[in-house]
């Protein structure tokens, strides 16, 4: 063989690796995060889109964490009057399940980096499939719609509640805290006592009134879709698939600008 075309061989199992590493580095850069209100603002929507069905068919939230307070409160007096005695059950769980996600999250976010691009994809996956295993289950009736006073009920609840603390410790974690994403209470008082709540660039303000806005079409899509259809499940699977094309959707947002 000849020197020149020695010099023209390939090392023997060198590959070109150029679009690896351009992926690769696609996925791990940095996302621009000035656009992510408006993922933030989808989970809203999906926060009252599940909690309405969940509380209509199990009486517990999977996200609203106050209220689910209260009924765990309430039921050591055995109250409401007529109310099962397994609510506390429930409420207890989602406490606990959604205070899980996001100690998970939270972690995780700070060990890899919230914004990378990958991260974020990775994290509304896993979302998208703690949703997907509780529809699975509804489903298949190895955990019912009807009677919410079967203990195996708590199995579905932990899969619902911890997603839901995962996102919020999202929307935390990306800076944008007037977008919890699943409180309403503190949104009402941050527009109350804003004292520029009626200036004319207030983005915060904007995105306030968009969550409310956002949450209550969730919740009226909720209570519409388990009303015509008469099951939980429609509800779970259009979460799911929102949460999919929400995590596929980082892919669309521009890197961060190097500084």
């Amino acid at each position: 063989m000849l020197d020149g075309d020695t010099e023209s061989e390939p090392l023997l199992g060198h590959k070109d690796q150029g679009p690896r590493q351009n992926v690769r580095r696609f996925l791990t850069q940095r996302v621009d995060v000035h656009h992510a209100p408006l993922n933030l603002l989808v989970c809203c929507f999906l926060v009252g889109l599940i909690d309405a069905a969940s509380y209509n068919t199990w009486s517990v939230f999977m996200s609203m964490q106050t209220g689910n307070t209260i009924f765990l409160a309430l039921s050591t007096a055995q109250l409401p009057a007529g109310s099962d005695s397994f609510k506390w059950a429930r409420s207890g769980i989602s406490i606990l399940s959604m205070m899980i996600g996001s100690f998970i999250a939270g972690r995780a976010y700070a060990a890899v980096g919230l914004t990378r691009r990958s991260t974020l994809i990775v994290s509304f996956l896993l979302q998208a499939l703690c949703i997907c295993i509780a529809a699975i289950l509804v489903q298949t009736d190895a955990v019912p719609e009807t009677n919410a006073t079967e203990k195996i009920v708590l199995v579905a609840i932990p899969f619902l509640a911890a997603q839901s603390g995962a996102q919020v410790a999202t929307a935390k974690s990306l800076g944008f805290n007037e977008l919890p994403t699943t409180v309403l209470t503190s949104t009402y008082n941050d527009l109350a006592s804003d004292t520029k709540v009626l200036a004319w660039d207030n983005p915060k303000r904007d995105r306030r009134v968009a969550s409310v806005v956002m949450m209550m079409l969730g919740a009226i899509a909720g209570a519409w879709l388990v009303k015509g259809t008469g099951t939980f499940t429609t509800v779970l699977w259009l979460g799911a698939v929102a949460k999919v094309l929400l995590a596929f959707s980082w892919l669309l947002f521009p890197a961060e600008p190097e500084r």
